[in-house]
């Protein structure tokens, strides 16, 4: 439902404008009441007013009477367009890169240009390379890094494919009445050097600009289409032959592809610019002993916060019993956890390294393969068997500077969880008792009725519990790291998941002293 709204003539900057739309939809009021200015159109003349005149304003309280709502949008609509024009171009800059994604040539949400460069407040040189088969332009600072960035992410680049490009530092941003429109708004920015390497005929040349806004770093960039090379080396040799000046002229009145900009380096998925952990681990190492439920659930959560590189250490392939709780699932039966694990976040995280996966168990790893877990910032078992750990535990005290260790399982239906971190040589078998098992432990199974299932035929067994119960874990073991990757853990500590105390009384279990509270992560000093 609509109203007209006359606009008494000349009572606003926007002097066109001589009557307003207000409208609801069918949820109203649960909805906000919108303002259309018809007579605005759809060019971005003005800051905040989008396709069909539509007055971009501030919610209101759908609670709040409606009267007063109604009134609100109206003198907010008569407010923003009354702005001088200072305030206009301030607004305009303000949210420049959602001005030029409006004016985008293509206003699909299709990435066509996926940025991997870093802001740093300077014009240069950088580099891309076209992805025919996603139809889109990866540009990062250096060669090298972006061919490592696109091989992770499952392309294969040959040096050739490599073109160089520029990105342009600009002193203020854009307003719409100023986007670049031909080919000459774009390469009158180029010095001869610049064109001479930047402009080949027959391929198209991608282009980024950076710039300051009040809310941030923006980026913006276009695509530049030439003649054919056919068309411009006519009358010389050879193309090398040609003046540089012809070459630029075959741009001036082709029209420009203003293309948003998808950002992918490290700064902006770990935190879009503002403060983050990844600033401080972007360089940290970390080795994931254990990829399964557990393991790779902590090693994906270190990855998401920016962990520079990750090892991942697992002899076991993945099986029908595990897609339950695994990250992965039945299309991925028969192939090893550590393997299957490094080419996923490899795909999923490609600013970051995974270089080192070993599909055997720790025990059986080679000098050489013990030499790189040797110089991690932290091991982390996860959910290892006690032969395995011991190993692990023995290997690593022995170092002359051994790298901080994480050690993380579960008790049975994963009502009690664990992280250990150990400091220098401090070992983790002075927590177990003779019989193999944590003296800080937080229930008691006689005769371990109920901890432990045997599966029907091979003897294996399993813990009785479902994925969903072992997050609480999950949690704290990654939880643990980072803040151990943050210097923010001083000394060797265990912390514990208490979870609910029905579960274990209800399944034959007793619960011990310790297990005080109810989903509750506490934390002791070790041991």
């Amino acid at each position: 439902m609509g109203w007209r709204v006359s606009v008494p003539s000349g009572s606003l900057q926007m002097t066109e404008v001589d009557h307003l739309i207000l409208a609801i939809d069918g949820s109203f009021p649960n909805s906000q009441p919108r303002i259309f200015a018809p007579a605005a159109g759809s060019d971005y003349r003005w800051p905040h007013v989008e396709q069909a005149g539509l007055i971009c304003l501030r919610a209101t309280r759908c609670a709040a009477p409606t009267a007063d709502r109604i009134i609100t949008h109206l003198n907010d609509a008569e407010e923003l367009l009354n702005y001088p024009e200072a305030k206009r171009r301030e607004e305009f800059e303000r949210e420049f890169a959602t001005y030029w994604s409006h004016r985008s040539t293509n206003t699909s949400d299709r990435a066509r240009i996926l940025s991997l460069v870093t802001p740093r407040g300077v014009t240069r040189e950088v580099c891309f390379f076209y992805d025919s088969k996603a139809d889109r332009f990866v540009v990062g600072d250096e060669k090298e890094a972006l061919k490592k960035w696109l091989r992770n992410s499952g392309a294969s680049p040959r040096d050739k494919d490599i073109l160089p490009t520029w990105l342009f530092r600009l002193s203020r941003p854009w307003i719409p009445k100023d986007f670049p429109e031909r080919g000459a708004d774009i390469t009158r920015l180029l010095s001869p050097e610049m064109a001479r390497r930047c402009l080949i005929p027959d391929l198209l040349l991608p282009l980024l600009f950076e710039v300051e806004t009040v809310s941030g770093t923006a980026f913006a960039a276009v695509i530049l289409r030439g003649a054919k090379q056919s068309e411009i080396v006519k009358g010389f040799r050879h193309i090398s032959r040609v003046p540089i000046e012809r070459i630029v002229n075959s741009y001036a009145n082709r029209p420009v592809e203003r293309c948003k900009v998808s950002r992918a380096d490290g700064a902006w998925v770990h935190g879009r610019d503002h403060p983050s952990s990844h600033v401080e681990v972007k360089n940290r190492k970390v080795a994931v002993i254990g990829c399964g439920s557990i393991g790779a659930a902590v090693a994906r959560l270190l990855a998401q916060a920016g962990v520079g590189e990750i090892m991942l250490v697992d002899g076991d392939s993945l099986n029908t019993a595990n897609v339950s709780r695994h990250l992965f699932g039945i299309r991925h039966i028969g192939f090893n956890k550590a393997s299957l694990l490094q080419d996923e976040l490899r795909r999923q995280f490609p600013h970051l390294t995974f270089d080192q996966a070993f599909p055997r168990r720790f025990e059986s790893l080679s000098s050489k393969e013990l030499g790189f877990l040797a110089n991690v910032d932290l091991i982390i078992a996860a959910g290892i068997d006690f032969d395995g750990e011991a190993a692990l535990d023995a290997w690593r005290i022995n170092l002359p500077q051994p790298p901080a260790c994480l050690s993380t399982w579960v008790e049975a239906y994963a009502v009690a969880g664990h992280a250990v971190l150990l400091y220098g040589n401090r070992s983790i078998l002075s927590g177990f008792d003779a019989d193999e098992r944590p003296r800080f432990r937080l229930t008691d199974w006689p005769d371990e009725s109920g901890a432990l299932i045997v599966e029907a035929g091979c003897g294996n067994s399993f813990q009785p519990h479902g994925v969903v119960d072992l997050h609480p874990t999950i949690g704290l073991a990654a939880g643990l790291a980072l803040d151990t990757l943050l210097d923010k853990v001083p000394a060797s500590c265990r912390r514990g998941w208490m979870g609910d105390p029905s579960v274990v009384e209800r399944n034959g279990g007793t619960l011990r002293n310790e297990f005080t509270d109810a989903l509750t992560i506490r934390e002791f000093p070790w041991p």
